[in-house]
């Protein structure tokens, strides 16, 4: 059973957070980080500090390269770094735990407050999004350049990947695909079951036909004579 990484308290099922200290503990990412080696400084500058960001190595099969603030440990990412970074982790997903990644929405690393920044290569304005529209981390994305995202918002977005928050749009599709088909077969058998009683009472009005009850032919002789 997960234990509390605070108290050791036994954690809840359903959530990050634990019922007795209240500690929000990490998603258990699994793989081990690279130890990070810093190559040399960049001249990009840091949308928040002010500072040149300096390169570093995260790759875990061969050289990944991004800029990262050494004041705000904040980081950017070249355009498609981010989603190559992140594809690995995405491979092979096909759950996902919504109990938990509904209390990572919940508490995130870190609370965003509504500030637009410079992109730290060509300062134009970044715009905001959130990534994959409902992970609950919101980018700063120049379309020309890259991402940057602030401190703890690369682990969050991986304890997101972790709990298959991305399969989200996914599994939603798969069951309103499932839904869709279910109502056109009931369609078709409503249809066919319409059909047939259909066929039924015409096969009694044609019998009714060939053979009148005796009042309705007393009747008509009547009103004929």
């Amino acid at each position: 059973m997960p234990r509390c990484s605070s108290c050791s308290a036994p954690l809840p099922a359903k959530s990050i957070i634990c019922s007795y200290c209240n500690t929000r503990n990490d998603i258990d990412l699994s793989t081990p980080a690279k130890k990070v080696e810093i190559s040399f400084a960049s001249d990009r500058i840091c949308p928040d500090c002010r500072v040149n960001l300096r390169s570093v190595d995260v790759g875990k099969n061969g050289s990944f390269l991004v800029e990262k603030c050494f004041e705000c440990y904040g980081l950017f990412f070249d355009n498609q770094e981010l989603e190559r970074m992140l594809e690995e982790r995405m491979k092979n997903s096909y759950w996902i735990d919504y109990y938990k990644v509904h209390s990572l929405l919940q508490n995130p690393r870190h609370h965003d407050s509504v500030v637009y920044r410079r992109c730290p290569v060509c300062s134009e304005l970044m715009q905001r999004q959130n990534y994959k529209k409902h992970s609950g981390v919101i980018m700063d994305v120049c379309a020309t350049d890259g991402v940057w995202l602030d401190a703890g918002e690369l682990k969050q977005l991986l304890e997101w990947i972790e709990l298959g928050g991305h399969n989200k749009n996914r599994i939603r599709k798969e069951i309103t695909d499932k839904t869709i088909l279910s109502q056109k077969k009931e369609e078709k058998r409503a249809r066919l079951n319409h059909k047939s009683q259909e066929g039924d009472n015409g096969r009694s009005s044609q019998k009714r036909a060939l053979n009148p009850d005796p009042y309705t032919s007393m009747l008509s002789d009547f009103f004929s004579s």
